[in-house]
């Protein structure tokens, strides 16, 4: 039978009975639905127009008071992360009970199941089916998703943030003994939440099982997805017994930031951080199960998270089974992009076919699902062709090219890097060694065999180990610019003066113009410290990420990757296990703890919020201020590494100063001009300025405080 589809008013019906019926209305909670009924369309027939009665706006609605959390949803089958994002439990004023089902998918790849379930039905019988549904913005809005019942698509009216009804009914097929019902996504939702969901027979039981989506797995006491809250309504995802739970807050510097209590009837419930401002914190939460500690940060942002930022990467390490979170951790941050290794001698095991490891296609596939391109290192060697250090023969280069175009071909990149550290005999201890001669033959391999499957993607050369600047003048002088869209190298040479970065770019751009007549855009791909016990502190290692990630885009760096994510070891005396930014987890805690370098990529890129770099001013002797945005929306990143002094800031409104560790300050200008003390750490300043006149507007001035 032909299905057919008649819309009446604000109900779809959808015909044929040989797959069951299904009749929906969407209206919202104030507006109980109409009684779901089969309409037939009636015939044409003339009649006058009537004046139509204007409809009231519709009014916003407050945001929820929820959050993200983690676990598994009994009885309902969840999309994968390498699909969807995020199918989570969203605790906190849900439609029935304290939990609901909450989807947040920036990418999705053709229409997706986010939730399945399956309910036993009765072959002929009638059921009503219904489910609460939200979305997080304040005005209705389309959403691109659907449910299907039993085979038949249930479209969901424009949402807001109040929960609506859908209802309809639905007919059980001749033969069937069960249905499903799956929220179907069509394209990119954010913050759909899902809850109440039945369908009732004539004997008047909901067939779904864990309709209120109350029964989630998990054994953590916090299970918030991520400890990246937002200063909007900061909350926490509790599982402890019914009772109080009392938490507290303290800053860097231990003092009682905030503290509160709250009684909690759900074993899974939330607990708002009443009075927690933007900042980053140790906290302490004390249940009837005992007390359970670690840190997290607060950042103004909008949205269901960190908008993503390009320009910022982060080294990943996939294969290793921390990583089994890497995706949501790096786009918690607002970082866009990830960079991990591709190994070649892991992939391809028979000659010419390669067998994707189960780590590299999970972990990639994350990532994309999050919305955050792969920087993939085509590495190193594979023993079928030689060594399984370096590719040396022809026909070595030639299998490594052709594997680099099945890299390309199979994951979503933001471009392909040529081997890692290749000038290094670490990784390089072959006959012909590390002479940059070496290394063209793999890079035109490369750039010719994926510019057959995408031409338009980024090959990345170089990837040195620090700036070797005698290596890039004899690559470029071989021809090497001819096979690069861009170069990359590792400067952690400017480990004892961030600022000393700007340099080496500039040095990088004659190269460059010196020795191949033109230039590439520059990426640091990998450039990070330690905070090992006895080295650079926490507070040090974050502000090291932002001087030297700001110095890098400063000096006309396209792209700027911090190693790494995760500390590689829980020991803090461990130098290669602490360049994270995040801690490893701590006990009864679902989610990674981010240090403070963590927190201070989330805070500067919320406070980027995508604007433009504008100029690197001249603040003064001693301080280093860079503009993101016009003058009428600046945000300045400053600071000032020999120590403490001033600078002079326009702004026709009072300027917002923010610390690393999210402390807010305000500078009331006095005749338009307003004074910002600049120390060693950076700040984030915003300002606004009024349209220029035709005068022109002098530069900022700056003026020395004393000494302290």
């Amino acid at each position: 039978m032909t299905k057919r589809v008649i819309a009446v008013g604000a109900a779809i019906v959808v015909g044929g009975a040989a797959a069951g019926s299904v009749a929906l209305v969407s209206a919202a909670n104030s507006t109980p639905p109409a009684a779901p009924r089969t309409t037939t369309a009636a015939p044409p027939s003339v009649a006058s127009t009537p004046t139509p009665t204007a409809e009231a706006a519709p009014q916003p609605a407050a945001a929820p008071r929820s959050v993200p959390a983690v676990g598994d949803f009994d009885s309902w089958t969840q999309a994968p992360t390498t699909k969807i994002a995020r199918v989570v439990p969203q605790v906190g004023q849900a439609a029935d009970g304290a939990v609901a089902a909450y989807v947040d998918a920036p990418v999705v790849d053709g229409k997706t199941a986010a939730l399945a379930v399956d309910a036993a039905v009765v072959a002929g019988d009638t059921y009503e089916f219904s489910a609460q549904v939200r979305s997080l913005t304040s005005l209705p809005e389309a959403v691109s998703a659907s449910f299907d019942v039993g085979g038949q698509r249930v479209a969901l009216s424009e949402l807001s943030a109040t929960w609506s009804t859908v209802s309809g009914t639905f007919v059980a097929p001749a033969g069937a003994k069960k249905a499903q019902v799956r929220l179907i996504l069509e394209g990119p939702v954010s913050g759909l939440g899902v809850d109440k969901v039945s369908l009732v027979g004539k004997d008047g039981k909901n067939v779904i099982a864990n309709p209120s989506f109350e029964k989630v797995g998990g054994k953590d006491t916090i299970v918030n997805r991520s400890l990246i809250l937002p200063a909007s309504d900061p909350m926490l995802a509790v599982r402890a017994p019914a009772g109080a739970v009392s938490w507290t807050a303290t800053d860097a510097g231990g003092a009682v930031a905030a503290k509160g209590a709250a009684e909690v009837s759900h074993s899974l419930d939330s607990v708002p951080l009443t009075g927690l401002k933007e900042g980053y914190y140790n906290l302490s939460v004390k249940t009837g199960s005992g007390t359970v500690k670690t840190q997290l940060g607060v950042v103004d942002y909008d949205g269901t998270s960190i908008a993503a930022d390009q320009r910022f990467g982060v080294g990943l390490h996939v294969e290793d089974g921390v990583y089994s979170d890497a995706a949501d951790l790096t786009s918690s941050l607002g970082i866009g992009l990830a960079r991990n290794d591709v190994l070649w001698r892991w992939n391809e095991t028979t000659k010419g076919k390669y067998d994707w490891e189960k780590h590299y296609v999970n972990g990639f596939d994350r990532l994309h699902a999050q919305g955050v391109h792969l920087l993939g290192i085509v590495n190193y060697g594979n023993e079928l062709y030689g060594n399984g250090k370096v590719p040396e023969s022809p026909a070595a280069v030639a299998a490594y090219g052709k594997y680099a175009a099945a890299i390309a071909d199979r994951f979503d990149l933001v471009g392909l890097e040529v081997f890692n550290e290749f000038n290094h005999t670490r990784f390089n201890k072959t006959a012909c060694g590390t002479k940059p001669s070496c290394y063209v033959p793999l890079l035109k391999s490369v750039h010719s065999a994926v510019e057959k499957v995408d031409p338009d993607l980024p090959i990345i050369a170089g990837s040195t180990a620090r700036y070797d600047a005698p290596w890039f003048n004899g690559l470029w002088r071989a021809g090497g610019l001819a096979y690069s869209d861009a170069m990359s190298f590792h400067p952690y040479e400017v480990s004892s003066k961030p600022e000393s970065l700007a340099g080496v770019i500039d040095e990088a751009n004659r190269s460059m113009k010196d020795n191949g007549k033109t230039t590439r855009p520059i990426w640091i791909t990998e450039l990070g410290s330690s905070s090992k016990t006895g080295g650079r502190t926490v507070s040090a290692q974050a502000d090291y990420f932002v001087r030297t990630s700001v110095t890098a885009l400063s000096s006309g760096a396209e792209k700027f990757f911090w190693y790494d994510l995760i500390n590689d070891d829980r020991d803090p005396a461990k130098h290669e296990g602490n360049f994270g930014m995040y801690y490893q987890k701590a006990t009864g805690v679902a989610a990674f703890p981010p240090k403070p370098v963590g927190y201070a990529a989330a805070i500067m890129i919320a406070r980027l919020d995508g604007r433009a770099l504008e100029a690197t001013e001249s603040a003064g002797k001693g301080i280093h201020s860079v503009r993101f945005g016009e003058e009428k929306d600046a945000v300045r990143i400053v600071w000032a590494p020999k120590g403490k002094t001033e600078m002079s800031v326009r702004s026709d409104t009072p300027v917002t100063v923010t610390n690393m560790v999210g402390g807010s300050r305000t500078v009331q200008p006095v005749d338009g001009v307003a004074k910002i003390p600049v120390t060693v750490r950076p700040q984030f300043v915003e300002s606004t300025v009024a349209p220029a006149t035709p005068t022109p507007t002098p530069s900022p001035t700056v003026s020395q405080a004393p000494a302290e």
